[in-house]
């Protein structure tokens, strides 16, 4: 009895991919110190990246790129999923005036995580940094 190559590959797809499904999830990152609030999809790689940033025009001829950039890493198991990332922010803190020319000051803040979270549970990272983990299948 011969049985097609195309017959049993099916079976063995339709037996092995439900296993090979990749979950997705999303977190939110709550800053409460720059009332600030991102939420970002990670992908299959179990990588995310985000950016968001604004033009921010005071008494400076010039524009300034505020914002803030996350990159992170995520791992699950059990109903937990493992953080590692980091989470830049620039901000305008101020200016300073030196002679007739006004210049900002700008605060930097890095700010790096490793941390076990569970699934829809607020979690404190670090300092005013707080994360929330969504499945969103």
């Amino acid at each position: 009895m011969n049985i097609p190559a195309g017959l049993i590959a099916a079976v063995i797809f339709a037996f092995v991919s439900p296993l090979q499904a990749q979950e997705h999830y999303k977190v939110e990152f709550n800053i409460k110190d720059c009332s600030l609030r991102y939420s970002m999809p990670i992908d299959e790689s179990r990588k995310a990246v985000f950016q968001a940033g604004s033009r921010v025009d005071g008494c400076c001829p010039q524009l300034v790129e505020t914002g803030a950039n996350i990159e992170l890493t995520a791992h699950a198991s059990d109903g937990k999923v493992v953080l590692d990332g980091v989470i830049d922010l620039t901000s305008v803190t101020g200016h300073v005036y030196v002679g007739s020319l006004c210049e900002p000051i700008i605060g930097q803040r890095k700010i790096t995580f490793s941390t076990t979270v569970e699934l829809g549970k607020r979690t404190r990272l670090q300092g005013d940094v707080e994360a929330v983990v969504t499945k969103v299948n």
